[in-house]
């Protein structure tokens, strides 16, 4: 019996992934993002799970999460004239 798979349309995808739709289209175009159209209309849907994975590459860039930087102290003046 087959598993039904959620699809997320192209909107939704974006905002998931925190870019414009058009760059939903283009990762699509390139094979970067895995989807399907729909026949008929060509309106493009798109896994939940290819959704997560490319959202785990994404973030994955930006924070990685083996190692944490070193924390500085924090010093200075507070405006009212309390200092840190």
């Amino acid at each position: 019996m087959a598993t039904k798979t959620e699809l997320l349309n192209v909107r939704t995808t974006a905002e998931a992934l925190g870019v414009h739709e058009n760059t939903i289209r283009n990762w699509e175009k390139t094979g970067l993002l895995r989807g399907v159209k729909l026949p008929g209309s060509g309106f493009r849907r798109f896994p939940r799970e290819e959704v997560e994975r490319m959202r785990r590459e994404l973030f994955a860039s930006y924070a990685p999460t083996d190692e944490l930087p070193e924390q500085t102290p924090v010093t200075g003046t507070v405006a009212s004239g309390d200092t840190l």
